[in-house]
């Protein structure tokens, strides 16, 4: 379902309950002020850093490559990924961040549902506008709490990844276990969505969508437990909030996260689609189970970043597919 957008109200946040403070080197990724003193090198990086985002986004270029591929109806499509909605960290976006961001890509770009990407690339129509997906993985409360009242305050769609065995828990991820332990009465570090929160955002036309059922690497696990983890997140879907066309994303997802066996596992479960995580862009042709999403969840990005990794600024990426070039894979 489209919703329509519209310009975005204040909204009213919910109590956020996300606290981690890890740094990243990552570009464009600034130190916290708050958690550590900032060196005048340090500064200086973030001065360089934005400069080249700027020059990147204003030259020119960015302007002339998208009119150019609209021309041609090879439009690009970035999928988008966040985490959290709360206290910035390396997997979660400030409230009002977030709110700076929908607001940034309704003005920028055309914004629409997963689906309606797929449904495009499928039927191989042209593409005639730049376009971003958003997309939410893993099925933290705080999607619920925060981040649906404000993406349906600006009318936009949004597709939310769960991994089915944490709804309604006290489970917490193993990633954010990392930085210490949680005692045996302790409360989650992050509560995560009940099923009850999952059938209001569908209502509200929100896709949920499943990312496993026990958050599992597919790239390292065997196949039974592959199969287990497709299908049976499918099946709790279907059963909690109704039978639907669904999509999934592979946790992690990264080239050694997806294995062949696992998008095989996925086709054959009845999902129309499956998502990555390690960069990329989208576009006509390209492939329904390897649908690539850009990370811009990261608390600690710049304005001036997150523009241009929208924009196809992407590092990491680069690296990535150059060393995949490099060792013939």
């Amino acid at each position: 379902m489209r919703l329509h957008q519209q310009p975005l109200a204040p909204v009213p946040y919910a109590a956020s309950e996300c606290g981690l403070t890890d740094a990243s080197s990552s570009a464009g990724v600034m130190p916290r002020r708050d958690v550590t003193p900032v060196s005048w090198r340090e500064r200086l990086s973030w001065l360089v850093k934005d400069a080249v985002f700027f020059i990147f986004l204003y030259c020119g270029y960015v302007q002339v490559r998208d009119g150019v591929l609209a021309l041609l109806g090879r439009a690009r499509v970035v999928v988008l990924y966040y985490h959290r909605i709360g206290t910035p960290d390396v997997l979660t976006k400030s409230a009002s961040e977030f709110r700076l961001d929908l607001d940034y890509l309704r003005r920028r770009y055309q914004c629409i549902s997963l689906a309606e990407l797929c449904g495009t690339i499928r039927s191989n129509a042209p593409l005639r506008h730049r376009s971003v997906v958003i997309t939410f993985d893993d099925g933290y409360r705080d999607n619920f709490l925060e981040a649906a009242p404000l993406l349906k305050a600006a009318g936009l769609p949004a597709t939310f990844f769960v991994a089915t065995g944490f709804i309604g828990t006290d489970r917490d991820f193993d990633h954010d276990l990392r930085d210490g332990g949680r005692g045996p009465n302790a409360a989650p570090r992050y509560p995560k969505l009940q099923w009850a929160d999952l059938r209001a955002m569908q209502a509200d036309g929100f896709e949920i969508a499943a990312h496993t059922v026990n958050h599992t690497n597919l790239g390292q696990a065997d196949q039974d437990a592959v199969q287990m983890e497709v299908t049976g997140s499918l099946a709790a879907l279907n059963r909690e909030l109704g039978y639907t066309a669904r999509a999934f994303s592979f946790p992690w997802g990264k080239p050694d996260d997806i294995s062949t066996t696992a998008v095989q596992a996925v086709k054959q479960a009845g999902y129309y689609s499956a998502a990555s995580a390690y960069g990329g862009v989208n576009g006509r042709g390209s492939d329904l189970f390897d649908i690539k999403r850009i990370d811009v969840g990261n608390g600690n990005l710049s304005r001036l970043a997150f523009k241009a990794r929208v924009a196809g600024f992407d590092p990491d990426y680069f690296k990535l597919r150059s060393r995949s070039w490099l060792s013939g894979r």
